[in-house]
């Protein structure tokens, strides 16, 4: 392993918080990168590419990226015949998608379709949402779904904050099972440690889009003699309200969505908290 290594996640297109916390990792002194996945579904996806490649490549940072819901989407064959289907969140979904796809390169999608479903060192794994998410996805493939739409249906539960103490049993019995002693995950966007007997599980939380109540962005380190820190830093989310009035992301257009949104990344809490008025059937996509 590297003699000091940085782990981030869930950006969620917010190119002010990814810039303060790849900044916070050079100062650090890291020589290795990870991104867990969720980079691109935000308002600046383009924008969230150009820094990332373009500060591994001026600081010579050695750099793997996992796949999140937002690229594992973004790759999906096909899919406006997804447009068939019954199901509303499709419309929503597939429109959403393709702005991701229209504010992307065609050589950002190439690189996208590089980042790899999870990476494991010896008895450590890297995974963007649950262990058995990633080594056993048949354990949630629907017989009644093609296989490219699988991940397109599939949304993790993933391990945070509401994680049921019978869910952290079968986990650390599923690490035993698959002699995993350490887990670093996002998705959830809540950053945690939790610890039992000789195994650990890290949700590094998000590097752009926090929903533990503290909208400061979140990283994790690791040095070589196996010492973690989790790192919170905070930037000037003006910045990110400034990127948000600026974008005509789908979504924003009906009322009140913009200035939740905007709240989102100034509380640490999820946009639908800061509505107006419930509307739990409209836009429901601006989650990811």
């Amino acid at each position: 392993m590297p003699a000091r290594i940085a782990l981030f996640s869930d950006i969620h297109g917010n190119t002010p918080g990814l810039r303060a916390v790849l900044e916070d990792i050079r100062r650090e002194g890291c020589t290795r990168a990870y991104m867990l996945g969720d980079l691109i579904n935000g308002v600046d996806p383009h924008g969230c590419i150009q820094v990332l490649r373009q500060w591994a490549d001026a600081e010579r940072i050695e750099l793997d990226c996992l796949k999140g819901n937002g690229e594992e989407y973004l790759l999906t064959p096909n899919r406006d015949a997804l447009l068939e289907r019954d199901e509303d969140w499709n419309l929503d979904m597939v429109q959403l998608t393709a702005w991701w796809e229209a504010h992307v390169t065609p050589d950002d999608l190439a690189w996208i379709a590089t980042f790899q479903d999870y990476i494991r060192w010896d008895s450590t794994l890297l995974v963007h949402d649950r262990p058995q998410d990633r080594l056993e996805p048949q354990s949630w493939h629907n017989p009644d779904i093609e296989p490219q739409y699988q991940e397109w249906f599939f949304h993790s539960p993933g391990v945070g904050l509401r994680t049921t103490e019978a869910e952290w049993q079968s986990l650390w019995a599923y690490m035993d099972a698959n002699r995993l002693t350490r887990v670093f995950c996002g998705h959830s966007h809540e950053a945690l440690l939790r610890r039992f007997e000789n195994k650990l599980i890290c949700n590094i939380g998000s590097a752009g889009s926090p929903l533990d109540g503290d909208p400061r962005a979140s990283w994790v380190s690791l040095t070589g003699d196996s010492k973690l820190t989790m790192h919170r830093v905070a930037y000037d989310v003006s910045q990110t309200h400034a990127l948000i009035d600026r974008t005509d992301y789908h979504g924003f257009d009906g009322p009140g969505y913009k200035e939740a949104y905007k709240k989102w990344f100034a509380t640490g809490l999820h946009w639908k908290l800061h509505m107006p008025r419930p509307d739990p059937g409209a836009h429901d996509t601006l989650k990811v």
